[in-house]
């Protein structure tokens, strides 16, 4: 009974995964006649010779960092203020998770028209308070910023989802002995509200920070990894080497770097959530 989906994984994921690992051991061109030839670790010094790869990595860490780290801020409060006020909480539920709902592209396309430096509502709303806005996306400085509010806006609710139904999960026991003997609200949170989140809290952290440090829709649609390569992830720049150098044997490489990183961090993770 097994034997049909042991096959179709083996199909779409066990060969792709293993044929890719040989490729990494070769040099191979997509433009060229000529089969794949072995050289050893040879991709993987010219990475670590590549400046284009470091200043990439570097990108996705910056993006990463402050992605996660603010939508981890921005959902506990929310999280807290909603399990606080119940008519907060069924606003939230309606609203707050709309920016979930819609496809990376589609939202990618939506703020690539709204930071438009002419026509954008963005600017528009600026000028009104007297701030002249900057070309978002046509600027190094600006761009990454500009797409860590969109990864922001859309993807706050999930950590808000989640840490909401882990705050709602809380024994209500120990909050009212901690009200008994005294305990501020400040404390309580500091000391009963924290370490009993932090199970959810990691979950929410390793799920948002595989998928950012992954993140290639996004920036593809609004900058396509510029101006001047400032938002190219390490996802923009293994696109550009398989798909537009058509280096197959290198991308690769550049794929599995970043599968041992992403699995590297999430055993961390998971060595945290069982302490």
């Amino acid at each position: 009974m097994a034997i049909p989906t042991v096959l179709f994984l083996l199909a779409i994921c066990i060969y792709p995964l293993l044929n890719s690992l040989y490729l990494t051991f070769n040099e191979w061109s997509l433009t060229s006649n000529k089969p794949p030839k072995w050289i050893w670790l040879g991709n993987f010094w010219e990475l670590i010779r590549d400046d284009r790869f470091w200043d990439s990595l570097k990108t996705t860490a910056v993006f990463t960092a402050g992605v996660v780290s603010i939508e981890m801020c921005i959902g506990m409060l929310l999280a807290l203020s909603a399990s606080r006020n119940t008519k907060f909480r069924q606003v939230c539920r309606s609203i707050i998770l709309i920016p979930m709902m819609i496809t990376p592209v589609v939202l990618g396309l939506i703020w690539k028209y709204m930071f438009n430096p002419e026509n954008g509502i963005i600017n528009y709303l600026l000028g009104l308070i007297g701030i002249n806005g900057p070309i978002w996306l046509g600027e190094p400085a600006p761009a990454l910023p500009a797409v860590m509010i969109v990864d922001i806006w859309q993807w706050t609710p999930f950590v808000f989802l989640l840490l909401l139904s882990g705050i709602a999960s809380l024994p209500p026991e120990v909050f009212e002995a901690a009200r008994v003997d005294g305990a501020s609200p400040r404390q309580m949170f500091r000391y009963i509200t924290l370490p009993l989140l932090m199970p959810f809290m990691l979950v929410a952290l390793l799920i948002r920070f595989i998928d950012s440090f992954k993140i290639f829709d996004t920036i593809f649609v609004m900058t396509r990894g510029g101006p001047a390569n400032a938002t190219e992830s390490l996802s923009i720049y293994t696109y550009k080497v398989g798909l537009n150098f058509f280096r197959m044997g290198y991308a690769a490489t550049l794929s599995y770097v970043i599968l041992i990183i992403i699995t590297f961090a999430s055993q961390q993770f998971l060595k945290l959530e069982k302490r």
